[in-house]
């Protein structure tokens, strides 16, 4: 009996034993995979940087190109702006050069009010919009000289002030022909069917037509003859 049961002990021992070579194989094994798939993530890691490294070199020279390329396209834009610039500034002087070359042949000075105006053949409202209109019907230098503008409601609202002028005000006219002029007579309100004020006159004298505010069958008429 003693004999069967340290046999049987014997066997325990020995299962216990071989469970713990099986347990230990197992431990040993999972250690070693761990330590390979550690080895491998370092591997793919390192890998994975040297990727990562060779893909931001290549994005920073690609950037840098584009960048380069941006800037001479922006120096490109620069220099031909600044040719712009340079030829609308020419372009500008020219076109200014020319009104002044326009005024100083043809243009009313009212210096009391402020005003120095170019003036144009006719009284149409094209002619209106952009400067004093010259009545056709007058003369350009000798005799009477009509001139019309607007007053009020447009852009260029020349005879805006002609209201307060005064008798003794002076109104200097110029044309190629020369410099006139002239001192305020008369400063009358009358009817826009009489056209007496802008008939020619033996006299030089120039005469200046506009609207009443609010009386649209009235008109504002300022004479003035040569000063001697």
């Amino acid at each position: 009996m003693l004999n069967y049961t340290k046999k049987n002990v014997n066997i325990i021992a020995l299962c216990i034993t071989l469970v713990m070579c099986i347990i230990l194989f197992i431990m040993l094994d999972i250690c070693f995979l761990e330590a390979t798939e550690a080895n491998y993530n370092e591997k793919n890691y390192l890998n994975y940087q040297k990727y990562s490294s060779s893909k931001r070199k290549n994005h920073n020279e690609n950037a840098m190109k584009l960048e380069d390329t941006f800037l001479e396209l922006m120096q490109i834009a620069d220099i031909y702006d600044e040719t712009t610039k340079i030829e609308d500034v020419e372009l500008e002087d020219t076109s200014e050069k020319s009104k002044i070359d326009v005024e100083t042949k043809w243009r009313i000075e009212i210096p009391k009010i402020g005003l120095n105006a170019p003036i144009k053949s006719g009284t149409t409202q094209n002619v209106l919009a952009v400067a004093v209109g010259h009545f056709n019907e007058s003369n350009i230098w000798n005799g009477n000289v009509a001139l019309a503008g607007h007053n009020r409601g447009y852009n260029c609202n020349f005879f805006q002030e002609i209201k307060n002028l005064e008798i003794g005000d002076r109104i200097i006219y110029y044309t190629e022909h020369g410099r006139r002029e002239y001192s305020v007579v008369v400063n009358k309100i009358i009817k826009q069917t009489d056209w007496s004020y802008i008939k020619n006159t033996e006299d030089n004298r120039i005469t200046l037509i506009t609207c009443v505010e609010n009386m649209y069958e009235y008109r504002r008429c300022i004479q003035a003859v040569e000063i001697s």
